[in-house]
């Protein structure tokens, strides 16, 4: 593995993990084998378990170059803990990773060199090998073209409305501006991020749902945002350490109305107008699966999505 050079700028990989010690040393052992060192890995662990530790301070990761530092935040929270891992890291650059993910060897090499080919740049996406991007559903892909006038795949890449995000597909063959990356692997600039404010702190669970658009948003303010299709990696979806689908989506729908009214500085009206349409929409497959086998499932996302709109309605998110 070659270490990054006197003149490139240093890396520091921000790892949130909680309760998914196989999967943090799949990671590491993939961070091991990059033809692009990073300077050092930051892991912040929100369980405190004995093997997550055990994974983290595994003497051969030193034996293997990787300078590895351990911190324990309590309670867990996604957002919490990369933002003290990144207090504690010296980069020039973060490589945003989540502890689910494993990188082909060049990915931080491709990240790295695609990032500095673009002078006004703040931040770098990377590809998923084993996954494609989600396209619109129905309903949304009527939305989009009857009610907005998107014409077909003109959604690539961007952010639209109440927050629906979308990749490409295909993707494409060279670099593409974005208007959101992905913190399961991406690469920006320290300065960019202390100059935007860093992450947010309105998030209302510890899934903190959204977070990376919400990080999206606040950077291009400064610069803009890639996706290197070249820098691929595998991204697992670990069950791992989730909390259940009710809050999940209770989440969902209190922070997209965050972003809305503190990021974007939307008014309540538009914003709870945005999110209200997107919690029905959104709903309405929900809906037609509650008498099928995916009826509990359906039913606790209902029920989260309900409990969303409630405390927006009552005002919570304004205090």
């Amino acid at each position: 593995m070659l270490e990054a050079s006197d003149a490139a700028p240093t890396i520091s990989a921000i790892v949130p993990t909680y309760g998914r010690a196989q999967s943090l040393r799949r990671l590491l052992e993939t961070l091991a084998t990059q033809t692009h060192g990073v300077c050092e890995i930051v892991i912040a662990d929100g369980g405190g378990d004995a093997e997550t530790r055990a994974v983290a301070e595994d003497p051969l990761w030193r034996a293997r170059g990787l300078a590895i530092r351990l911190l324990a935040v309590s309670p867990p929270n996604a957002v919490r803990q990369r933002r003290a891992a990144i207090e504690v890291s010296r980069g020039a650059l973060l490589l945003l990773l989540d502890d689910d993910v494993a990188l082909e060897k060049d990915c931080v090499e491709e990240l790295a060199q695609a990032l500095a080919s673009r002078a006004d740049s703040v931040g770098v996406m990377a590809n998923m090998s084993n996954d494609g991007w989600p396209p619109p559903t129905r309903v949304w892909r009527f939305v989009l073209r009857r009610l907005l006038g998107f014409r077909e795949g003109e959604w690539q890449g961007r952010v639209i409305g109440p927050l629906l995000r979308y990749g490409f597909s295909p993707a494409p063959a060279d670099i593409a501006e974005i208007e959101w990356i992905g913190g399961a692997a991406a690469m920006i600039r320290r300065s960019a991020y202390v100059a935007a404010g860093g992450f947010s702190d309105f998030f209302l669970h510890r899934c903190t749902m959204s977070e990376d658009v919400d990080l999206s948003l606040k950077l291009r303010r400064f610069g803009a945002l890639y996706f290197a299709p070249r820098a691929r990696m595998a991204h697992f979806h670990a069950p791992g350490g989730r909390v259940s689908p009710r809050i999940a989506a209770e989440d969902d729908i209190f922070n997209r109305y965050m972003i809305l009214r503190r990021t974007l500085g939307r008014s309540r009206a538009h914003a709870l107008s945005l999110i209200a349409a997107y919690a029905i929409l959104e709903s309405l497959g929900s809906t037609l699966r509650l008498l099928g086998a995916a009826g509990p499932l359906s039913r606790e996302i209902l029920r989260g999505r309900a409990k969303g709109l409630a405390r927006i309605v009552a005002g919570w998110a304004e205090r």
